[in-house]
């Protein structure tokens, strides 16, 4: 017995690192070691496995809570609030609601654009009969019915074909209602709906009739009169089976794109070219009546009365070579005063 008790291996010291209690210990100096690594090769960086190293954890809890708080906007309806859910580099803040009854959630975006003259952007606004040519996805789009004043307020029926990614062709007829100055600070604003009162044709053979789709714009200019302040809402439901996370994923990207499609517009030029046709127009037709009022109608009545066609020509002749140097006289004058 005693010899056997002789031949077995001393007791480990309590001090030995192969010792169960300091086990703990050297987890923990490897752990260590480990975030040194961490914090040379993310210095400066947020480093996305730091919490699962040992880090703080009350750091982490204090990130998702930051993350989670909600930035609301409450509208003058009274309805729910809307929640911010994007900021894009161009400055359009989109933000969102949930609506009773609608499988879509209600957009709203704001922005500024600086450089644009409110009554431009208006203008792009209510060219509702060439949506086609620079809003996004509308195919189609003429005017059903226009019951606008001569200064723009009124309505207007608009019929529209569009053509959304991921769902096929849409048709749709609204009712937008027009306020060029009709806020108390001036703003210009306008609203929409689908009415039900049979103004347009019927849907169209392969197209989807919308049923739902409101919304409206809200248009105030800059303090310094240069640029102007946009909101822009919309709801629309693409009456198609899409879940609603995804039809309110289209509608984050579209709204901003419809909003810098509209400032394209106001931007390219078209209306100031368009109001330079007219007056050049009007001026024109003001100086063929002064010629006509000069006693050309009278001469060739009496002409006509006797007869005379050769000297009808000959006069018609002189008359119009009047008008051409005329009108040549004038072009030169036009672009003498814009060389100047």
């Amino acid at each position: 017995m005693r010899a056997a008790e002789a031949s077995r291996p001393a007791a480990l010291p309590a001090s030995t690192p192969n010792a169960a209690p300091n086990a703990p210990a050297a987890d923990e100096d490897i752990a260590s070691g480990a975030n040194d690594r961490l914090r040379l090769k993310y210095r400066g960086r947020r480093c996305p496995r730091w919490r699962l190293r040992g880090g703080d954890a009350s750091t982490g809890a204090k990130s998702k809570a930051r993350s989670s708080r909600k930035e609301l906007m409450y509208d003058d309806d009274g309805g729910a609030p809307f929640e911010r859910c994007a900021n894009t580099k161009d400055g359009v803040a989109v933000w969102m609601r949930a609506v009773p009854g609608s499988n879509a959630k209600e957009v709203l975006a704001e922005a500024t654009f600086a450089k644009t003259p409110a009554h431009l952007f208006w203008r792009a606004v209510c060219d509702v009969e060439r949506y086609q040519e620079f809003v996004p996805f509308v195919k189609r789009s003429f005017v059903c019915k226009d019951a606008r004043s001569s200064a723009g307020s009124g309505s207007v029926w608009v019929y529209n074909v569009v053509k959304a990614p991921v769902v096929g062709p849409r048709d749709f007829v609204i009712k937008i209602e027009s306020a060029p100055r009709g806020g108390a600070d001036g703003s210009m604003t306008c609203a929409w709906h689908v009415p039900d009162d049979g103004v347009g044709p019927a849907a169209l053979s392969g197209h989807v009739r919308l049923l739902k789709n409101s919304g409206g714009w809200e248009l105030r200019e800059t303090a310094n009169g240069k640029g102007v302040a946009v909101r822009y809402r919309v709801l629309t439901d693409p009456g198609t089976a899409l879940p609603g996370f995804l039809v309110d994923l289209a509608n984050q990207s579209s709204v901003p794109d419809v909003m810098r499609a509209f400032n394209a517009r106001a931007t390219s030029g078209v209306y100031e070219r368009e109001d330079a046709a007219k007056d050049a127009g009007s001026g024109s037709s003001r100086f063929l009546a002064g010629l006509v009022s000069g006693g050309v109608a009278k001469e060739l009545e009496e002409l006509l009365q006797w007869g005379d066609f050769g000297r009808i020509t000959t006069s018609l002749s002189a008359r119009l070579r009047k008008m051409a140097t005329a009108l040549d006289a004038r072009g030169g004058d036009r672009r003498s005063a814009n060389d100047a």
